[in-house]
């Protein structure tokens, strides 16, 4: 255990010296590996509004569950993004709120969102797509919003509206920077890549290191699926442990601490 700790780099090496994999920490100390699990996980994109904080946790959202589903029944709520998440939420925050104020950046939906929920959305009348637009500020107090103001990038133009529920749907940063020119091959946004390996679906395209949790490109970012992903990769080390020879008697996981 090394608390706290943080992993800066990550090589593949021979496996002489008592490991196949080397890690260099924060504290210039380096640490070989037979296996690597990386569940570094991912920061969810905040809004650019000095007292977000305030509000994150009671009036914030960064999901729509049913929890939330049932906190808005009959109230107005606010949304902010335009990807296939944003989109999906809108339509089954449509079913609970009495309106859905979905808040773009963007000239649209069209280049970001699949066709389908595009037309859904267009066909759902207590959603309103607010282009070109962003919040600006929250109000409230005691962590209890009563309102966002929202500025129109057309004509400069700010409105508030009394809303007490704001949804944040505006991507994830995983945590990988760590991971450059390690060989570990990362998506688009900088999601580990796993899935190369029928037998090991966890594993990344290097053989020995796996990934789990929120960092793996195409999880769902929950809880529960990343601690099932933790149970499924201990199975997956014990074969490639056993595959390369080596007693699975140890296993190490690597992540910021």
């Amino acid at each position: 255990m090394a608390i706290p700790d943080e992993v800066q780099g990550l090589q593949a090496q021979q496996a002489a010296n008592g490991g196949r994999f080397l890690l260099t920490l924060a504290n210039t100390e380096r640490v070989r590996a037979r296996a690597v699990v990386i569940a570094t996980g991912a920061q969810y994109r905040r809004l650019e509004v000095p007292n977000l904080a305030d509000f994150e946790g009671a009036s914030v959202h960064y999901w729509a569950s049913p929890l939330e589903g049932r906190l808005c029944t009959g109230q107005e709520v606010g949304l902010v993004g335009a990807g296939n998440s944003a989109g999906q939420a809108a339509v089954y925050l449509s079913s609970r709120a009495t309106r859905v104020w979905l808040i773009v950046r963007g000239p649209g939906l069209d280049t970001s969102m699949s066709r389908y929920l595009v037309d859904r959305i267009a066909a759902t009348p207590n959603i309103e797509v607010l282009s070109q637009t962003e919040v600006t500020a929250l109000e409230g107090q005691d962590g209890i919003l009563q309102g966002i103001r929202c500025r129109a990038h057309r004509s400069g133009d700010e409105v508030k509206r009394a809303i007490r529920h704001l949804f944040l749907f505006i991507g994830a940063e995983p945590h990988t920077a760590w991971l450059s020119g390690s060989g570990v091959t990362l998506d688009g946004k900088g999601f580990v890549h796993t899935g190369g390996n029928i037998d090991r679906p966890l594993e990344t395209c290097l053989p020995g290191i796996f990934a789990i949790g929120d960092v793996r490109s195409g999880s769902v970012k929950r809880v529960a699926a990343a601690v099932g992903e933790g149970a499924q990769v201990v199975a997956s080390l014990h074969t490639y442990l056993a595959d390369m020879g080596d007693k699975p008697a140890l296993s190490i996981t690597t992540g910021r601490l």
